[in-house]
């Protein structure tokens, strides 16, 4: 069950806290590396790689898995600041978790600094442990939460509030169920001077 503060968060960010990724992906069970470790966010779903949109325009995170748990690259966060929010380096790359880290827990009064979400001990410089933790702890108040979401050069279709997503509306994201063509389209010639 999300907390109040994570049901007050736009649709594609409360469905990126509480998917469950790399689960097997029901609309290509017979597809091999069927695994949804990906988000598109304006659809505000999880994809495999059978699913991926053939829009170019649609914002599709990967989820990755690093000390068993998900995981995303903070330079693919572009609509939310992760500024604060521990990080680490996996693969050259830095990423922060996605939900609030519950194993090796402490009480506050051991902890230096503590996650202000969960009180997971953090080193110095950083106030949260994940997305989820800063989600929660900014979503107490409104504007703070607003202030760490960026604005897009264009809203997604999750945002648009009641309006159908572009994947009921047929656009991109889900894909076919039948495999794409791997032969490529014509080439077109130049004309003869």
């Amino acid at each position: 069950m999300q907390s109040p503060a994570v049901r007050g968060a736009p649709q594609w960010l409360r469905g990126l806290l509480s998917e469950e990724f790399f689960d097997s992906c029901a609309a290509h069970q017979s597809e091999r590396k069927n695994d949804k470790n990906h988000f598109c966010v304006d659809c505000a779903a999880a994809l495999c790689r059978h699913c991926l949109p053939h829009d170019a325009s649609h914002n599709i995170l990967q989820i990755w898995k690093y000390a068993s748990c998900f995981v995303v690259r903070v330079d693919d966060l572009k609509l939310f600041d992760c500024t604060g929010i521990q990080s680490h380096t996996v693969s050259d790359h830095e990423v922060v978790f996605l939900n609030e880290r519950t194993a090796r827990k402490r009480s506050v009064a051991s902890a230096e600094n503590p996650c202000a979400a969960c009180a997971r001990p953090l080193p110095s410089a950083h106030d949260y442990c994940s997305i989820f933790c800063k989600v929660k702890h900014l979503g107490e108040n409104e504007q703070g939460l607003r202030r760490a979401l960026r604005g897009s050069r264009k809203g997604t279709a999750a945002e648009a509030g009641g309006k159908a997503s572009s994947c009921e509306t047929g656009r991109s994201c889900g894909g076919s169920l039948r495999k794409r063509s791997r032969k490529q389209a014509e080439p077109t010639r130049a004309p003869l001077f």
